[in-house]
């Protein structure tokens, strides 16, 4: 029986071959396998017909389309086929196919493996070709997959604008009645735009707004069996909706419902956030083993894919909390470690990322751009955290060096060939020059006081609201915090925050165990992304890596 059906099948497959071998018709080869689901492995079946149709004509364009066809029937050789993507679409010499080739890689990266610095690399490289390119659809796609990170680093303003406007481009599917396959693409494209607007509003509190999206999408995949996987992740937001509400049966029925489609995506990322709000909800109504089994299922996706969603860290703090409470040593000591490994990623992803996309994405090009989604401040803003961060780097050292030195006019360096010194010389010809070795010794006796009250720890604190508690001005502050401390206010301050963590976390077991968002409240720093960066600049690793060197030296 099982010989009969192969025949069968094979002779299905040579009445196609025979039948499109010669056509040039490529719509009608690809016909063949539209039907066929993503990862559905039958579908290569037909691409192969394709494949071989293209390299027959040395057609190097509609070869890098099989290819990208191939990649989405494939469960095991995506990356595989995105590569031969590429070649055959640098053998075409057009930018327009290069460019969607390298969007192509990007996105198995970011959907099938969440290997998001990778994704953010091959997105780059495709801006690269697309950023100019004529073929609007391309540029909207690539724009919405550089919002994608966006949205992943919490510049959740930001990306809401450009999915705001993929949005506002992808409506046109509802025009394109006589082209199937453009409406199809198009109104996939307006779908996930809708939803990923949501997931902004969501992380902004606009509940309301997320809300009206929500029941958009809804209601515009309702009915559709070809956009059922798309209709998945609404129910998923709907759930999220439901849970913030605490309508807690409603969540449930909806994230049971969205599993189907996005655990059929193999979509593990937004499983596991489903599963870490189904724990908390359970947890909440006192079903303490259903909420447990559920986080434990985090830690099983984060072990076979050692990927980082953050908004689900709190599941492992959770499980370290049930373990102490239940005296599990064990399970502890294993979830303890678990989240170590999960910040480390996590802060790693973060550092390259945020740097990445301004100096890949955030480009002279982009902002001249009439497509451009960011508004003109914002590269204003990237400028003066450049200069920040080069002051950091530059005058860290000059700190600890300057650090206690006193103003003795019989002492005092010679400041000629000091370019740091003369630079904040310029700034301030005549100001510091006027004020007297009281004075100056004044103002640094007191900012000694205060810093052995650890005054820095104040969350907020601004140069003029400290000057005015040592009763002198914003000039002669910033001129003798400049002069001996080596450093401009802002970075004075992060530096002894900085050595406030290194000194507690050295001393202090407590504070190893604390996650990164309390480290950065105990410290004074506004978030958690500000006091990694510092932290990764003034010591040399990540706060993750530092207690991890403590805990070693300790067991040595």
């Amino acid at each position: 029986m099982k010989t009969i059906f192969g025949l069968n099948r094979m002779s299905i497959i040579l009445l196609f071959f025979c039948v499109f071998f010669k056509a040039t018709d490529f719509e009608k080869l690809r016909a063949a396998y539209d039907n066929f689901a993503e990862n559905d492995e039958r579908g290569l079946e037909f691409v192969a017909l394709y494949i071989k149709q293209a390299k027959a004509e040395s057609n190097f364009k509609e070869l890098s389309q099989a290819y990208r066809d191939a990649t989405s029937f494939s469960e095991n050789k995506k990356l595989l086929y995105a590569d031969s993507i590429i070649w055959a679409a640098q053998q075409s010499k057009n930018l327009d196919v290069i460019g969607n080739a390298y969007l192509t890689k990007g996105s198995v990266y970011y959907f099938t493996y969440r290997k998001y610095q990778k994704a953010l690399d091959e997105y780059l490289r495709a801006w690269g070709y697309l950023k100019n390119s004529n073929n609007s659809y391309l540029h909207y796609k690539n724009l919405y997959h550089i919002g994608l990170v966006k949205s992943y680093l919490g510049y959740y303003e930001e990306a809401f604008q450009i999915f705001s406007k993929c949005r506002s481009y992808y409506q046109v599917y509802k025009l394109n009645d006589n082209l199937p396959n453009l409406k199809y693409n198009t109104k996939k494209g307006y779908l996930n735009s809708v939803n990923q607007m949501a997931i902004c509003l969501f992380y902004q509190n606009k509940l309301d707004d997320a809300s009206e999206l929500i029941e958009e999408g809804m209601r515009e995949s309702a009915n559709d069996l070809n956009f059922d996987i798309e209709r998945s992740y609404f129910y998923k937001l709907r759930g999220v909706l439901n849970f913030i509400k605490k309508n807690d049966k409603m969540a449930l029925s909806d994230f049971n419902i969205a599993l189907i489609g996005i655990e059929k995506k193999r979509d593990f990322t937004n499983t596991s956030l489903i599963y870490f709000l189904k724990g908390k909800i359970f947890l909440r109504n006192n079903q303490v083993e259903e909420g447990y089994a559920n986080l434990k299922k985090i830690d099983s996706i984060f072990v076979e894919h050692r990927f980082v969603l953050p908004r689900v860290r709190e599941a492992y703090e959770l499980l370290i909390d049930y373990c102490r409470d239940t005296k599990n040593a064990e399970d502890e000591l294993y979830y303890t470690k678990q989240l170590l490994s999960f910040d480390k990623i996590l802060s790693t992803d973060f550092k390259y990322l945020s740097g990445k996309i301004y100096k890949g994405y955030d480009t002279e090009d982009l902002i001249r751009s009439k497509e451009k989604l960011e508004s003109s401040s914002l590269f204003g803003y990237i400028i003066a955290g450049a200069t920040i961060t080069t002051c950091i780097l530059f005058s860290g050292a000059k700190y600890y060096q300057l650090k206690q030195k006193k103003p003795n006019s019989g002492n005092k360096k010679d400041q000629s060939t000091d370019p740091l010194c003369l630079n904040e010389k310029d700034k301030l010809p005549q100001k510091l020059s006027k004020l007297t070795d009281k004075v100056v010794n004044d103002i640094l006796n007191k900012l000694e006081i205060m810093e052995e009250n650890k005054f820095y720890l104040e969350k907020g604190l601004t140069q003029n609201q400290l000057a005015k508690r040592l009763k002198t001005n914003t000039t002669y502050l910033s001129g003798i915090i400049n002069e001996y401390k080596g450093s401009n206010f802002n970075t004075y301050i992060n530096l002894l925050r900085v050595g406030y963590a290194k000194q507690m976390l050295t001393s202090n077991n407590e504070w190893r165990k604390y996650s990164i968002e309390t480290l950065a409240k105990e410290c004074g720093f506004t978030n958690r992304s500000n006091f990694s960066k510092i932290f990764i600049e003034v010591v040399g690793v990540n706060p993750v890596e530092f207690v991890e060197k403590i805990q070693m030296n300790r067991i040595e």
